[in-house]
């Protein structure tokens, strides 16, 4: 049950991470990294190897902040969704803040949110009586883990393109493959006319 807070919360917990092992090397402090603890023992690493693995840290940082920059964090103005009755949006419509405020202020909710430990559970569980508000919380937690798309997505291709049909175009193969409107048989056989027997 991932969800975009939980891996918000690892890359950012990971880059922070970063930092720290950063300062402690500059110190000549090498224990985050077991092995290479393990390999200098008791002996002082040379500056150059602390300048070494502090460029390595320090590029790394870059790379993670390029991918997932701060300035974009997906939990930016999304913590209501974490705790409703807590965290508070100015981003809502007026009928989602609402919807919101009722839930911040009923007990039963409350109880409901504090014994349910999966927050999709929970937004399922309220979506009944709270559509608008449920409705994007629920947006916003359920697309991200999924991967179904892409994986009946190179099923098709892989169903599709064999060895003997290796050069087809397979665009508007695989717009049909993926399409979730089925046909509708029955017009499509109306408007065809059967062979004649030779």
């Amino acid at each position: 049950m991932a969800t975009v807070f939980k891996s918000a919360d690892k890359v950012a917990a990971f880059k922070a991470k970063l930092d720290m092992w950063s300062r402690r090397v500059d110190v000549g402090v090498f224990d985050m990294f077991p092995s290479l603890s393990g390999i200098l023992g008791e002996v002082q690493p040379a500056p150059s190897l602390r300048q070494l693995v502090r460029n390595h840290l320090f590029q790394l940082l870059n790379e993670f902040e390029r991918y997932f920059p701060t300035t974009k964090d997906p939990r930016t103005g999304k913590e209501w969704i974490r705790d409703p009755f807590v965290n508070k949006s100015s981003s809502l419509s007026v009928q989602e803040e609402e919807q919101l405020l009722e839930i911040a202020n009923d007990g039963g909710l409350k109880t409901v949110f504090d014994a349910s430990a999966n927050l999709t559970a929970f937004w399922i569980k309220v979506k009944a009586e709270y559509p608008s508000i449920a409705t994007k919380a629920l947006k916003t937690l359920l697309p991200f883990p999924t991967s179904y798309l892409c994986e009946s997505g190179f099923s098709a291709v892989t169903a599709t393109k064999t060895k003997l049909r290796s050069r087809l175009d397979i665009r508007s193969t695989l717009r049909v493959s993926l399409s979730s409107i089925s046909p509708r048989w029955d017009r499509l056989v109306a408007g065809k006319q059967a062979q004649a027997s030779h």
